[in-house]
C-alpha cells in the first residue's frame, strides 16, 4: 500500500511540474498584456504600490538620464555634433517597480533579452560661445507608447579648447512623453574631468571620469491606484572616453549607481 501512495504521489508531482508554466519555472513573473502596443508599453497596474512606484521612479531616472557622452573641452563657438546614442540599464524587469508598470503585447514578450533594458536616441549639441555646449536628447520606443526629450547645457570650468587638460559642469533635464497613465521629469547635475591626447592631427582619444546627482519626479494619472507622487534624489559615478577620427565621434561610458548603465554614441562633427 505504501509503494502505492509513493507512485500515485511521484505521478501527480511529475504531472504538475509538467503543467508549471515555463515563467514559473524560470522565475519570470506574470506579465500584464495588452495587445494595444506592438511593444512593451507604460500602463500602470493595480498591483502597484507605493514602495514598487518608489522604485521606479529611481530606476527610471537612471535609465533616461541624458549622457552626451563627452569629455570636458569645450567644442568651441560654432561647431556642431550630430550622434546616435545606446543606453544600457541593468534593471530587473522581474521586479515589481518595472512588471507593475508595463504591459506586454503577449505573455511571453519580456521587457528586454538579456541584461538590461536599452533603447536608442539622437543627440544634437553646439558650441554657443568659447566656453558653453548645448545639447539636446530624443528618443522614442518604436512601437510603444513612450519617448524621452531632453536637453543639456555645459560649461568649461579649467581649460579651453586647446588645452589638454578640462574640467566642466553639466546641467540637464530628460521629460517622458506619450503615456496617459503618468508623468516623469528627470533633472541632473554633472561635474566631470577630462584629457586630451593627440594620436596624430586627425585623431585623438579623451578619457574623462566624473559624479552626478540627479532629482526624480514622478505622478501617476492612472485611475487604477492611487498613489502619491515621488521625488527621489540620486547620485551616480562616471567613466569613459570619447574619440575623435577626423569628422567621425566616438564615445562609451559606464555609470555606476543603483542601477548600472553602459552607453555608446557613434556621430560625426566639425
Amino acid at each position: 500500500m505504501t509503494r502505492i501512495y509513493l507512485n500515485t504521489a511521484a505521478m501527480a508531482l511529475t504531472i504538475a511540474l509538467i503543467q508549471t508554466p515555463a515563467s514559473a519555472q524560470s522565475g519570470q513573473p506574470v506579465l500584464h498584456v495588452n495587445p494595444r502596443w506592438k511593444e512593451c508599453s507604460f500602463q500602470l497596474d493595480p498591483a502597484l504600490t507605493q514602495t514598487a512606484w518608489h522604485q521606479f521612479t529611481r530606476e527610471a531616472a537612471l535609465v533616461a538620464y541624458f549622457r552626451p557622452m563627452s569629455d570636458a573641452r569645450p567644442m568651441g563657438k560654432g561647431h556642431f555634433e550630430l550622434s546616435a546614442l545606446q543606453y544600457k540599464t541593468g534593471i530587473d524587469d522581474s521586479d515589481a517597480a518595472w512588471n507593475d508598470t508595463f504591459v506586454h503585447p503577449d505573455s511571453a514578450h519580456y521587457l528586454f533579452e538579456g541584461d538590461g533594458l536599452s533603447f536608442p536616441g539622437l543627440m544634437a549639441r553646439v558650441g554657443v560661445t568659447n566656453k558653453t555646449d548645448v545639447g539636446l536628447y530624443f528618443t522614442k520606443s518604436p512601437g510603444a507608447n513612450y519617448g524621452f526629450v531632453g536637453g543639456q547645457v555645459q560649461h568649461n570650468l579649467v581649460g579651453d579648447a586647446t588645452n589638454p587638460w578640462s574640467a566642466a559642469a553639466r546641467a540637464s533635464f530628460v521629460s517622458m512623453y506619450g503615456p496617459d497613465d503618468l508623468n516623469l521629469n528627470v533633472f541632473g547635475v554633472d561635474v566631470l574631468a577630462s584629457r586630451r591626447f593627440a594620436l596624430t592631427h586627425w585623431a585623438a582619444v579623451s578619457p574623462y571620469a566624473g559624479a552626478s546627482t540627479y532629482l526624480s519626479n514622478s505622478h501617476e494619472k492612472s485611475a487604477v491606484v492611487d498613489l502619491d507622487d515621488e521625488h527621489v534624489m540620486g547620485a551616480q559615478a562616471m567613466v569613459g572616453a570619447s574619440v575623435q577620427l577626423s569628422v567621425a565621434r566616438l564615445a562609451v561610458e559606464y555609470n555606476v549607481s543603483k542601477v548600472n548603465s553602459l552607453s555608446f554614441k557613434v556621430g560625426v562633427g566639425r
